[in-house]
């Protein structure tokens, strides 16, 4: 049975401790929000019923508008977040200002989770809220302590690691290997197609939560190519376009384009 209490290593947290994080302006009162109420199932998020009371009484769960950062690239490390509702971007720009578009990440996700294990570097990303989210917000040095306390803890810590880790290798082979613009197009619409995709008579529906702005950073591309390639892709019979809709209809065709 894991003692439920306010304590790791027999070292109590003070309110305070849990608490030690900076909120962005404008955001509402942080608040406690239980985990089990979540409906996310990945490392962090399915606990054993005992763990869940510990880490739900060390968090604060915040909520950022659409837009309101989190963290900004280079910041100091401070907390470890976990995404329990909506979706951020994570960001990161170059010297001369441009901007890649990492990937989304939605409910579940960890951010800042490397940064805290590794002698709290500075974030490595931004991360910045694409539609209004809520956030569990752990001080980094009071999540360390938690993953190095319970045994359970520190394995779902390797797994989010190793669920990072892979999420890398994906992403440098994307952008080493991905071909033409009109292969990584392919290749993201697929992805969006499996992650939001809801089937139809007349093929996959994906809702157009993402703008051609973030696309283009996605695939390191302008918004003009974008555009072009999109409707090069409507043209062929490959999707379809609505207002908020892109429909995905030569599913095999698009496999074969964003092969690499």
């Amino acid at each position: 049975m894991i003692n439920v209490s306010a304590t790791l290593d027999g070292a109590p947290f003070s309110r305070d401790e849990r608490s030690c994080m900076s909120h962005p302006a404008g955001s509402p009162v942080p608040s406690q929000q239980p985990c089990g109420a979540c409906s996310a199932q990945r490392s962090f998020c399915s606990l054993p019923d005992e763990l869940h009371a510990v880490f739900d009484s060390l968090k604060t769960s915040v909520t950022y508008a659409k837009g309101e950062a989190a963290f900004h690239e280079e910041d100091p490390c401070h907390s470890v977040f976990v995404v329990c509702a909506g979706r951020m971007k994570l960001t990161t720009s170059s010297s001369e200002g441009k901007v890649l578009l990492l990937r989304f990440a939605g409910p579940g996700t960890l951010l800042g989770l490397a940064e805290t294990m590794l002698e709290r570097l500075p974030y490595q990303c931004s991360a910045i809220a694409a539609e209004p989210s809520s956030l569990a917000v752990i001080p980094a040095e009071t999540f360390v302590r938690f993953v190095t306390s319970y045994p359970e803890a520190c394995f779902r810590l390797t797994v989010a690691l190793s669920e990072h880790y892979k999420v890398a290798q994906r992403e440098t082979k994307f952008l080493a290997m991905g071909g033409s613009s009109t292969s990584r197009l392919a290749h993201l619409l697929l992805e969006e197609a499996l992650a939001h995709g809801v089937p139809a008579a007349d093929g996959i529906h994906i809702p157009s939560h993402i703008t051609h702005s973030e696309i283009a950073q996605s695939i390191g591309t302008t918004r003009e190519t974008v555009t072009r390639r999109l409707g090069e892709l409507d043209h062929s019979g490959l999707i379809g376009r609505t207002a908020d809709t892109i429909v995905i209809r030569g599913t095999e065709e698009l496999t074969r384009l964003a092969a690499f």
